[in-house]
């Protein structure tokens, strides 16, 4: 409700007028390490972004970073990627709850959207974490090998490989840099 009476100010620098100013956007270079890609490295303008959108309730910011992520996807499938759809590490249904939203399904959501890729969510249980195929176990509790969480992201891009995922694109998870928004192809079977 805010976001109407009141003019955003950039999470980056303060300045008034939108979420994210060009300048902070502009400081916002993409990483490329091997396969993986990311919109930008946590620190500065983003760090602060992400700190926002994810701490402080500033949803205004998703289409802002998304942008970012949404950037480096399709600048993937100008090269030939063969990406399929966008699946984001989302957050438990509870803490989803109690923070009011999920800042990874909302970034996912806008890049999707700004990509034309299908959107796949699926929520965790409170035992596991979201699983990136019906047929692949990833919960410590569930006896797997715990996909996003005492493995990180190396041990996620082996599951979903190991599951016939190809063309696999990391971005930051918002607020958290060691989470990620994983793009990746399903395999024809």
């Amino acid at each position: 409700m805010l976001d109407v009476l009141l003019a955003p100010r950039c999470a980056g620098c303060d300045l008034p007028g939108a979420w994210l100013c060009t300048d902070c956007v502009d400081a916002c270079e993409p990483v490329s390490r091997g396969r993986l890609q990311a919109a930008g490295t946590y620190g500065g303008p983003l760090a602060r972004a992400l700190q926002r959108f994810k701490y402080r309730g500033e949803r205004g910011l998703a289409a802002e970073l998304g942008s970012l992520v949404a950037a480096r996807v399709a600048s993937d499938l100008a090269r030939g990627a063969a990406l399929d759809v966008v699946v984001p590490a989302v957050l438990h249904a509870d803490r989803a709850r109690e923070r009011g939203y999920d800042q990874a399904a909302l970034l996912a959501a806008v890049v999707a959207e700004r990509t034309a890729l299908p959107l796949r969510v699926r929520y965790q249980s409170p035992q596991g974490w979201v699983t990136y195929s019906d047929d692949l176990t990833v919960s410590l509790a569930e006896g797997g090998a715990g996909l996003g969480t005492a493995f990180g992201e190396q041990k996620a891009v082996e599951l979903l490989t190991e599951a016939g995922f190809t063309g696999i694109t990391v971005t930051p998870a918002p607020g958290d840099p060691l989470g990620g928004v994983f793009v990746a192809t399903r395999s024809a079977t």
